[in-house]
């Protein structure tokens, strides 16, 4: 039995040790996993604010783009209606000019007219003055 006890305070002092080379390990192991875990939560939470960062930046981007467009559209809607109301001017200057010219081609038909019914009346009477030897004499 002797040899029992000797080899069981033997086994209690190797498993003493094994427990205190263990306790030794995870003390140390523990802090750099908790370290390596504090570094991948931060690495994670500075990827996640640089990528809410890139996000805002697109959206300000995106917003800023959207607010052009808006203004282009809005000016190119102003430079339209102003075009629009040049072009309406223009076809009413036009029509009156028209119209201008209708009424004064008119007055001058009416003024020929005129003229030419005179000149009917002015060679009716010289036919009837100028007796009729002399217009055989010619």
């Amino acid at each position: 039995m002797t040899e029992n006890l000797v080899t069981i305070p033997n086994i209690m002092f190797a498993l003493g040790i094994i427990g205190a080379i263990f306790s030794v390990f995870f003390y140390f192991r523990k802090p750099q996993e908790d370290m390596e875990t504090k570094q991948a939560l931060a690495e994670k939470d500075i990827s996640s604010k640089a990528t809410i960062l890139a996000q805002k930046e697109a959206e300000g981007k995106a917003s800023l783009l959207t607010q052009q467009v808006q203004w282009e559209k809005e000016a190119n809607e102003k430079k339209f209606a102003e075009f629009g109301l040049r072009l309406d001017n223009s076809l009413t200057m036009a029509q009156n000019h028209i119209h201008t010219v209708d009424v004064k081609v008119d007055s001058l038909i009416l003024s020929i007219n005129v003229m030419s019914n005179r000149i009917t009346e002015l060679a009716t009477i010289i036919d009837e003055r100028v007796p009729k030897n002399n217009k055989n004499s010619n």
